[in-house]
């Protein structure tokens, strides 16, 4: 990607935010792969276009702005150097030792490390790594190590330092409940009771594609924290259709088997997944809520937060942000009323659209 902020620009947003965090005495910076077209040819005037370099490679951004002007003492990582931007910038035989002769101190990932170790190796013998500059980003990893006590006694492990403690539960699920927010809430159907609802249908909407890094689900359904409640929860299984339903019964059928209808999104907004839309089953969007207006309908995202642009039609939207077992847990919690609904978006959910606030 191309940052194109002038140099002005980004002194004052960027460059602002990077001396804050280098004044307030950070270690270390990870620095990306896109390209600074305007700052590169701030401090190198006669480089052409084509031999403009991502920032994890750039010694005019590594040096001479991060280091020199930023005055940043700590050590510097790249980015994932399995990432596209980073490969088709130059071979990778070239690009990994001058990603530590041009500023980095410390190589993030690998294609194949014992080919990476060769290439750093080899550009130590033929030039394109320094001596002076390799031993500099070493004495940078090792006095981050020492800074932090790495190389000194530790004490033994406690309760508290064991990943998924009591503590640990207890403050993930204060973090859930806190962030769960309830974004649009223009029908009076919250808190819900098996004695208001008691027959759900519940439509998963979810990736089909399994790329991405996805964090590991719930253990536990929403339906299944439902139907323990009393609810009786009928899942849409998109792998059955019911063409009876879809193309021969009206909103009456609907109607007499369901009391309130639930959409659960799940589509995950990792690494190459920055930008999702719903996407609808292609026979007649059998799973769209064209029935909205005649069935009380709610939808949950427990990922990205901006699904109300592809369902302005919802009435109560709710974004939980995460779908692991305390985001779960919580959301159902909120749902049927034990916990009052906290959470303040991040972001516009909203989206800028009119329509989506209606």
């Amino acid at each position: 990607s191309v940052n194109d902020l002038t140099v002005k620009q980004w002194d004052e947003s960027y460059g602002n935010i990077y001396s804050s965090f280098i004044d307030e005495g950070v270690e270390t910076i990870m620095v990306g792969h896109m390209l600074l077209p305007h700052y590169v040819k701030y401090f190198n005037p006669t480089i052409k276009d084509e031999d403009i370099l991502p920032a994890s490679l750039s010694k005019e951004v590594l040096t001479n702005l991060l280091r020199e002007k930023l005055s940043f003492n700590g050590m510097v990582v790249t980015d994932a150097t399995a990432m596209i931007g980073y490969n088709v910038a130059l071979p990778r035989s070239q690009a990994i030792p001058l990603s530590i002769e041009n500023g980095c101190d410390m190589i993030l990932f690998n294609k194949d490390i014992d080919e990476d170790y060769t290439f750093m190796k080899k550009g130590l013998e033929n030039g394109l790594l320094s001596l002076e500059r390799l031993n500099e980003a070493v004495l940078r990893i090792l006095a981050t190590k020492m800074a932090n006590g790495v190389f000194e006694n530790k004490k033994p492990l406690n309760e508290i330092d064991v990943v998924g403690c009591k503590e640990h539960q207890e403050l993930a699920y204060q973090c859930a409940s806190k962030a769960i927010t309830l974004v649009k809430n223009k029908q009076d159907i919250l808190p819900i009771t098996p004695q208001k609802y008691k027959n759900i249908r519940l439509y998963h909407l979810t990736d089909t594609s399994k790329g991405g890094f996805k964090e590991s689900g719930s253990q536990k359904k929403i339906e299944d924290y439902l139907n323990d409640l009393g609810f009786n929860v009928d899942v849409y299984d998109e792998n059955q259709l019911d063409f009876h339903e879809i193309f021969e019964t009206g909103v009456s059928y609907l109607k007499d088997k369901y009391d309130l209808v639930i959409y659960v999104a799940d589509f995950d907004t990792a690494s190459n997944y920055t930008v999702r839309r719903v996407e609808w089953i292609k026979l007649m969007a059998a799973n769209a809520p064209w029935f909205v207006q005649d069935i009380p309908t709610l939808f949950i995202s427990l990922a990205n937060p901006y699904h109300l642009l592809d369902v302005p039609m919802i009435k109560t939207y709710i974004n939980g942000y995460s779908h692991n077992d305390v985001v779960i847990q919580s959301l159902v919690n909120k749902l049927v009323g034990k916990e009052k609904f906290v959470g303040v978006s991040p972001v516009d959910a909203f989206c800028g659209k009119w329509d989506t606030k209606r």
